[in-house]
Protein backbone atom coordinates (compact mmCIF):
# COMPACT_ATOMS: atom_id res chain seq x y z
CA UNK A 1 0.00 0.00 0.00
CA UNK A 2 1.45 3.31 -0.74
CA UNK A 3 -0.04 6.90 -0.26
CA UNK A 4 -1.06 8.67 -3.20
CA UNK A 5 -2.58 11.59 -1.50
CA UNK A 6 -3.20 13.31 1.72
CA UNK A 7 -3.55 16.61 3.51
CA UNK A 8 -5.10 17.34 6.91
CA UNK A 9 -7.02 20.52 8.14
CA UNK A 10 -6.72 22.12 11.35
CA UNK A 11 -9.92 21.63 12.98
CA UNK A 12 -10.70 23.97 16.24
CA UNK A 13 -11.70 22.64 19.09
CA UNK A 14 -15.67 23.28 20.17
CA UNK A 15 -14.19 25.44 23.09
CA UNK A 16 -12.60 27.80 20.31
CA UNK A 17 -15.56 27.73 18.04
CA UNK A 18 -17.90 28.53 21.44
CA UNK A 19 -15.76 31.29 22.03
CA UNK A 20 -15.24 32.61 18.64
CA UNK A 21 -19.13 32.45 18.48
CA UNK A 22 -19.69 34.82 21.39
CA UNK A 23 -17.27 37.33 19.76
CA UNK A 24 -19.22 37.52 16.47
CA UNK A 25 -22.26 37.90 18.21
CA UNK A 26 -20.71 41.09 20.49
CA UNK A 27 -19.85 42.69 17.38
CA UNK A 28 -22.71 42.20 15.95
CA UNK A 29 -25.07 43.14 18.94
CA UNK A 30 -22.99 46.38 18.92
CA UNK A 31 -23.68 47.41 15.06
CA UNK A 32 -26.03 49.59 14.22
CA UNK A 33 -27.43 47.91 11.94
CA UNK A 34 -28.76 44.77 14.36
CA UNK A 35 -32.28 44.65 14.75
CA UNK A 36 -33.01 41.24 16.23
CA UNK A 37 -36.83 40.16 15.22
CA UNK A 38 -38.96 38.75 17.19
CA UNK A 39 -38.54 34.80 17.40
CA UNK A 40 -42.10 33.33 15.22
CA UNK A 41 -44.06 30.50 17.06
CA UNK A 42 -43.39 26.88 15.63
CA UNK A 43 -46.80 27.34 13.74
CA UNK A 44 -45.94 30.43 12.06
CA UNK A 45 -42.69 29.51 11.00
CA UNK A 46 -44.46 26.22 9.67
CA UNK A 47 -46.84 28.19 8.02
CA UNK A 48 -44.38 30.42 6.40
CA UNK A 49 -42.40 27.32 4.75
CA UNK A 50 -45.56 26.09 3.50
CA UNK A 51 -46.71 28.93 1.90
CA UNK A 52 -43.32 29.80 0.43
CA UNK A 53 -43.13 26.16 -1.13
CA UNK A 54 -44.39 24.52 -4.52
CA UNK A 55 -44.52 21.17 -5.68
CA UNK A 56 -44.86 19.96 -8.95
CA UNK A 57 -45.19 16.40 -9.35
CA UNK A 58 -42.68 14.77 -12.06
CA UNK A 59 -44.62 12.13 -13.54
CA UNK A 60 -41.17 10.52 -15.09
CA UNK A 61 -39.49 10.29 -11.32
CA UNK A 62 -42.87 8.30 -9.81
CA UNK A 63 -42.36 5.73 -12.47
CA UNK A 64 -38.85 5.31 -11.04
CA UNK A 65 -39.92 5.33 -6.99
CA UNK A 66 -41.33 1.90 -7.00
CA UNK A 67 -38.14 0.72 -8.59
CA UNK A 68 -36.02 2.59 -6.08
CA UNK A 69 -38.47 1.34 -3.13
CA UNK A 70 -38.19 -2.19 -4.11
CA UNK A 71 -34.32 -1.90 -4.38
CA UNK A 72 -34.25 -0.29 -0.97
CA UNK A 73 -36.31 -3.55 0.77
CA UNK A 74 -34.37 -5.99 -1.32
CA UNK A 75 -30.84 -4.11 0.38
CA UNK A 76 -32.58 -3.89 3.39
CA UNK A 77 -33.28 -7.80 3.51
CA UNK A 78 -30.13 -9.12 2.20
CA UNK A 79 -28.33 -7.23 4.35
CA UNK A 80 -30.63 -7.32 7.71
CA UNK A 81 -30.45 -3.23 7.93
CA UNK A 82 -33.02 -2.10 10.11
CA UNK A 83 -34.59 -0.15 7.79
CA UNK A 84 -37.84 2.85 7.23
CA UNK A 85 -38.95 3.89 4.08
CA UNK A 86 -41.76 6.95 4.29
CA UNK A 87 -43.35 8.91 1.24
CA UNK A 88 -43.12 12.04 1.74
CA UNK A 89 -45.50 14.80 0.31
CA UNK A 90 -42.15 15.45 -2.20
CA UNK A 91 -40.13 12.55 -2.23
CA UNK A 92 -39.63 8.72 -1.04
CA UNK A 93 -37.55 8.55 2.14
CA UNK A 94 -35.81 5.35 3.31
CA UNK A 95 -33.68 4.99 6.43
CA UNK A 96 -31.02 2.46 6.99
CA UNK A 97 -30.05 2.20 10.66
CA UNK A 98 -26.68 0.05 11.53
CA UNK A 99 -23.73 -0.15 13.69
CA UNK A 100 -20.44 0.95 11.97
CA UNK A 101 -19.23 -1.54 9.51
CA UNK A 102 -16.12 -1.68 6.72
CA UNK A 103 -16.88 -1.49 3.12
CA UNK A 104 -20.09 -0.36 2.08
CA UNK A 105 -20.12 -1.19 -1.70
CA UNK A 106 -23.54 -3.16 -1.63
CA UNK A 107 -25.19 0.23 -0.72
CA UNK A 108 -23.98 1.93 -4.12
CA UNK A 109 -26.85 0.71 -6.18
CA UNK A 110 -29.84 2.62 -4.22
CA UNK A 111 -27.43 5.37 -3.61
CA UNK A 112 -27.33 6.11 -7.15
CA UNK A 113 -30.71 6.33 -7.33
CA UNK A 114 -31.12 8.46 -4.17
CA UNK A 115 -31.25 12.06 -5.26
CA UNK A 116 -30.29 13.02 -1.34
CA UNK A 117 -27.91 11.32 1.35
CA UNK A 118 -27.92 12.36 4.63
CA UNK A 119 -25.88 10.67 7.76
CA UNK A 120 -27.09 10.72 11.33
CA UNK A 121 -25.30 8.63 14.46
CA UNK A 122 -26.70 7.85 17.59
CA UNK A 123 -30.33 7.46 16.45
CA UNK A 124 -32.52 4.32 16.31
CA UNK A 125 -30.36 2.77 18.88
CA UNK A 126 -27.52 2.44 15.82
CA UNK A 127 -24.08 4.05 15.58
CA UNK A 128 -25.39 5.21 12.02
CA UNK A 129 -28.43 5.97 10.39
CA UNK A 130 -28.08 6.75 6.68
CA UNK A 131 -31.23 8.84 5.11
CA UNK A 132 -31.52 8.50 1.13
CA UNK A 133 -34.17 10.37 -0.48
CA UNK A 134 -36.03 10.23 -4.03
CA UNK A 135 -37.86 12.90 -4.71
CA UNK A 136 -40.67 12.40 -6.95
CA UNK A 137 -42.00 16.37 -7.24
CA UNK A 138 -39.58 18.98 -8.17
CA UNK A 139 -39.62 21.24 -4.65
CA UNK A 140 -39.56 24.81 -5.05
CA UNK A 141 -38.92 27.80 -2.09
CA UNK A 142 -40.08 30.91 -3.21
CA UNK A 143 -39.82 30.12 -6.66
CA UNK A 144 -35.99 28.77 -6.44
CA UNK A 145 -35.67 25.15 -7.43
CA UNK A 146 -34.31 23.09 -4.10
CA UNK A 147 -35.01 19.80 -4.92
CA UNK A 148 -34.45 16.96 -6.52
CA UNK A 149 -31.08 19.05 -7.82
CA UNK A 150 -29.17 18.87 -10.96
CA UNK A 151 -25.76 17.09 -10.57
CA UNK A 152 -25.49 15.80 -13.97
CA UNK A 153 -22.62 18.61 -14.57
CA UNK A 154 -20.29 17.49 -11.52
CA UNK A 155 -20.02 13.97 -13.48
Amino acid sequence: MSVIYEKHYPHPTIEEEMKELEEYQKVIETSPDCKFEPIKPFNEFFKDIIENRTLILLPERMKGAEAFIQLAIETSEFYEFDTRINREDSHIAVSYSFDSGGDMAYLIPVIRLADSISFFTGIHGFEITISLDYYTHAVYDKGRLCHPKDLSSFF
